[in-house]
């Protein structure tokens, strides 16, 4: 059996169609059609597409060592814990583009491609790089729903989709997109970690359990405070009490203080604060709110880089690992909070900052 023969029968176990071939390999129909008519033959990188992307063993199309995939995705998951750890978005692209490249047909490789095209869009550029790295994100999530059929991967492009579409300020911006999109992922409450939460329920489990428990807590206490803060108030008052719930939630939940990740949420929602104390020209309370931002910044980035069990008694049953901490910018949260400072709205206060003695 020829080359050609062979990429049509894998073609039609797939289920594709030339035109499908082609957009996942980056080539032109014509193209896969002289190679299944025995016209042409792929070069040897598109070989290597190919085989990777029907997922063949390599004595059926050509000769690699069964395990090498794996190898491979195992050291691009290595480099993509390194990269997100230290917020390099840069590397982060070029490394998934990479893998994709490489291994076109692979849906994990696609949907790290498009998170790590969303997160350019946030680091800030040039608009044109921006707009087309959200549009290739878009193209990618849109593919993945069309084709993927596991459920982690679908529902990580259903989320880059929402996000992308509900850029108000690029031009793919959509809001009917946005929420055809939206309304086509699970509710809160069919979710998987709600869903495990009952799954487990034996004695062995107990321990699984808890711990899913108190994980979904830490989670939904985040994404309640994060609408709080985040929230949008006609008067700069309603922002302030805000700010104040969150940290009282946040303050109940975790009396002792050990915050461990969160200290960057705590630290962002001080920066809220001491942004309205100083357009209130309230210049005790801006200081003091700049202080404690510092203070979280400061713990979060002097967190070791191993696994800690958080100590409150809600939430004791998981854990946090700062080697684990993903982030898509490169400074630390410490010199964000000094930059954050000399803001000209803070100029009231400069001669009263002093962030060495804090």
């Amino acid at each position: 059996m020829n080359i050609g023969i062979k990429i049509k029968k894998f073609r039609h176990e797939r289920d594709l169609t030339q035109e499908q071939l082609a957009e996942y390999l980056y080539v032109s129909v014509p193209a896969v059609s002289q190679w299944e008519s025995g016209k042409t033959v792929p070069d040897v990188t598109t070989l290597l597409a190919l085989a990777n992307f029907f997922d063949v063993t390599l004595d059926e199309l050509f000769d690699r060592a069964p395990k090498e995939k794996e190898k491979e995705m195992e050291k691009y998951y290595a480099l993509d814990k390194e990269y997100s750890n230290q917020g390099n978005v840069k590397n982060l692209l070029a490394l998934w583009r990479e893998a994709t490249q490489k291994y076109p047909g692979d849906f994990n490789c696609l949907i790290n491609l498009a998170s790590s095209l969303e997160e350019t869009v946030y680091i800030g550029g040039e608009s044109e790089e921006i707009e087309r790295n959200a549009k290739e994100s878009i193209v990618i999530c849109e593919r993945i729903l069309k084709d993927c059929t596991e459920s982690n991967i679908r529902n990580s492009a259903l989320q880059t989709l929402v996000h992308m579409y509900s850029q108000k300020d690029l031009s793919i911006a959509n809001e009917d997109a946005a929420v055809k999109y939206a309304m086509m992922a699970g509710s809160l409450f069919v979710c998987r970690e709600a869903l495990l939460e009952h799954a487990y329920f034996t004695e062995d489990s107990k321990d699984k359990k808890k711990a899913i428990k108190h994980h979904n807590i830490l989670n939904y206490m985040d994404l309640l405070t994060t609408n709080l803060y985040y929230g949008k108030y006609e008067k700069e008052e309603d922002k302030i009490d805000a700010c104040n719930a969150a940290l009282t939630l946040w303050n109940t939940l975790i009396y002792d203080g050990n915050y461990q990740f969160f200290h960057c949420r705590i630290q962002k929602i001080y920066l809220t604060l001491a942004m309205s104390y100083a357009k209130m020209q309230k210049a005790d309370k801006t200081i003091e709110a700049l202080k404690k931002a510092f203070h979280h910044a400061k713990s979060y980035d002097n967190l070791p880089k191993k696994e800690l069990h958080y100590t409150s008694i809600f939430v004791n049953a998981t854990t946090s690992d700062a080697s684990g901490f993903t982030k898509n910018y490169t400074f630390t949260n410490t010199d964000d909070v000094i930059r954050f400072s000399r803001l000209k709205i803070f100029d009231f206060v400069r001669n009263e900052l002093d962030f060495e003695n804090t």
